[in-house]
């Protein structure tokens, strides 16, 4: 089986306006509803290729409620632990005339003792997953270790643990050496803690980040593809131009699509190019809404792999 684990799930809403009026009314279209946080999108993505898949979370009020609904509508299946607090809202605002989108992102209430001690459990000790997602932020209060206990907890078992997250979070968990992590260029930037220039930059960060012990160092290039750092050496993954209509999730969906491809034995390359695939997918949707399984297949035809 594949489970994701998103700790600090939220309810993304998603409005479409023209051009945002300070101090003033601003009237949008109806928003866009969806279930968000990287490891929700990851398993909303799987969900789509594969049955084998869950997703655990934390989920609390009418929003988790909402969010569980959601979850259902897209054939997900949810392991939940239940919350006394309300489960966050992100909004996002896309400004059409501009072409550029605000994303407004709640921290998330914190959970209790009982509650992180229930969803840690689940995760470590209820199942024996092939592969592990481990995605996005905690709720506040979760100590930034928290990742890394979990991939510490897998280390003598053939579970592949793959880490999306950032800042201290990341770095914690990759002292204790996952299988794979996936940050885009900014993230890996804090991770080694000095500016990244260009594409050689990039790869001897990530040649560097293997050497802590880390199997499979994925960087999320935005609309050129990916870079990809492993025992096979080093490649870079590009996709063909594409009318971008969001960005929203891209990341997450290559974390799907990859972890996906994986968990089918494809080899770590051909993995990642099926999860640039489902990142292209994905920005040629609209809101929030993630990729389409034949847009994937479509897609995979057309993206180049280059030896570095």
């Amino acid at each position: 089986m594949l489970l994701s684990l998103c700790p600090n799930p939220c309810l993304d809403v998603y409005y479409y306006t023209g051009v945002l009026k300070e101090d003033d009314t601003n009237r949008v279209e109806n928003p866009l509803l969806s279930p968000g946080g990287k490891g929700v999108n990851a398993a909303r993505v799987i969900a789509r290729f594969c049955d084998e898949s869950y997703l655990a979370l934390p989920l609390g009020g009418c929003t988790g409620r909402c969010v569980k609904e959601l979850l259902e509508k897209e054939g997900v299946s949810a392991i939940i632990v239940e919350t006394s607090s309300e489960t966050r809202v992100n909004t996002i605002l896309e400004q059409k005339v501009k072409g550029k989108h605000i994303l407004i992102a709640a921290k998330g209430a914190p959970l209790s003792q009982e509650e992180l001690e229930k969803l840690k459990e689940t995760v470590c000790n209820c199942y024996e997953p092939e592969v592990l997602i481990l995605g996005g932020s905690v709720p506040p209060g979760i100590r930034d270790t928290f990742y890394g206990e979990i991939v510490e907890n897998f280390k003598e078992t053939k579970t592949k643990v793959i880490v999306d997250a950032d800042g201290e979070l990341l770095k914690k968990a990759v002292e204790k050496g996952p299988f794979a992590i996936k940050p885009n260029k900014y993230e890996l930037e804090r991770l080694v803690g000095h500016p990244l220039y260009g594409i050689e930059d990039i790869v001897k960060a990530a040649e560097n980040v293997r050497n802590w012990g880390v199997e499979v160092v994925i960087v999320s290039l935005g609309e050129f593809g990916a870079l990809c750092v492993c025992n096979e050496g080093r490649f870079r993954i590009t996709p063909p131009r594409v009318n971008v209509k969001n960005t929203v999730g891209a990341g997450d969906s290559l974390v799907g699509g990859f972890a996906y491809s994986l968990y089918k034995g494809k080899p770590i390359v051909e993995a990642v190019k099926f999860g640039v695939a489902c990142g292209t997918a994905t920005v040629i949707e609209e809101g929030t809404k993630l990729c389409q399984p034949e847009k994937v297949k479509e897609l995979l035809d057309l993206i180049s792999v280059e030896k570095l």
